[in-house]
């Protein structure tokens, strides 16, 4: 099942609100906050910029394109933008379709209300091996932006790219695309004579040099459980995070939030997942259970839902096998966080 989205909406006209109201009123899998009408749209496109908050505008993309300027970092930083005319004809994503999921948002929204999604971005149009989305999809940071180019270009022109997989605990899910080719970097050449350079591996040490001008792509391997009361705002987790973490080390190392299955669709949860660019992991009351170490456990808790312990719990789960509990629970106002981190780092193709 896909994970619930959260979506900040905003429209213009009557007809605007209308495809808003078709759009979001029985859609479970995707949640709107509409713009409330005292906002002005450059303070709504600013804020959900800063609060890493996907955005659907119903209206004209040059409006959208105007709104948005001002708000733009880099490919890897911004926040999926999807532009649906107001009579919900064509779903046009116009910014971060590939790292931030722009394309699969507007082809949800396609799909809901049976429109065109206007996708242009040339590896989907191709149906081609995307580095920057396969690097999302798996919880890898991408070292610099600039390679990704020379990746994308390198497949488009129909050439074979070579990687490396340096990580010494992994495994692969799934069919490797026809557009790649792993080399073994025990060797000097390959069965072509060309030199065992990659043109991007996956590991651990930032510093090895000997990859030439690769691309660079290594696991998140933080995970952080967490549980909370029903009703708790994203700002209020959101400064119960960063009262335990400093943000870009949760940029450059969080994996994923991971609670129990009553909180996948609570919003403040799933809007600090966007927030921070992860999955939310959620198990079952039985899953959770049988997760294996030693637990700080809570009557009250296991009276509401099922278990003594959710935070450390998911934590464990989240991060898969051979998972590590590094910080056991800390608890404030009704809300609890614990960290492990991953050891077996599977890729799914």
């Amino acid at each position: 099942m896909n994970q619930i989205k959260v979506v900040q909406a905003s429209y213009i006209t009557d007809k605007g609100r209308q495809l808003a109201e078709k759009l979001f009123s029985e859609n479970s899998d995707i949640l709107a906050e509409i713009k409330s009408e005292d906002e002005k749209l450059s303070d709504f496109f600013k804020r959900c910029f800063e609060e890493h908050q996907p955005i659907v505008f119903i209206g004209a993309v040059g409006i959208a394109v105007r709104l948005l300027s001002p708000c733009i970092q880099n490919k890897l930083k911004d926040i999926p933008v999807v532009v649906i005319d107001e009579l919900g004809h064509f779903v046009i994503p116009i910014l971060s379709g590939h790292y931030g999921g722009g394309n699969d948002l507007a082809a949800l929204l396609a799909k809901r209300i049976g429109a065109t999604a206007v996708i242009t971005t040339a590896t989907d149009i191709n149906r081609a091996f995307a580095i920057d989305v396969f690097a999302r999809k798996n919880g890898l940071v991408i070292s610099e932006k600039e390679k990704i180019k020379k990746i994308s270009s390198k497949v488009l022109r129909g050439e074979k790219v070579r990687f490396f997989c340096d990580l010494k605990e992994k495994e692969f899910v799934g069919e490797e695309p026809a557009e790649l080719s792993e080399i073994n970097m025990n060797l000097q050449n390959d069965s072509t004579g060309l030199l065992c350079i990659p043109d991007f591996y996956i590991g651990d040490d930032k510093e090895k040099k000997t990859f030439g001008d690769a691309l660079f792509l290594y696991p998140k391997r933080m995970v952080l459980g967490m549980g909370c009361k029903k009703g708790k705002s994203f700002e209020q987790l959101k400064e119960f995070v960063l009262e335990q973490y400093d943000e870009e080390e949760l940029s450059q190392n969080l994996y994923a939030i991971c609670s129990i299955d009553v909180k996948s669709s609570e919003i403040g949860l799933l809007k600090l997942c966007q927030y921070f660019g992860v999955k939310l992991l959620t198990f079952s009351s039985e899953e959770i259970e049988k997760a294996e170490g030693n637990f700080e456990e809570s009557d009250f808790v296991k009276s509401k839902v099922g278990v003594g312990n959710v935070c450390e719990r998911a934590a464990v789960l989240g991060a898969g096998k051979g998972a590590e509990l590094l910080k056991t629970k800390t608890s404030r106002d009704g809300m609890t966080l614990a960290e492990a981190k991953r050891r077996m780092i599977t890729i799914t193709w």
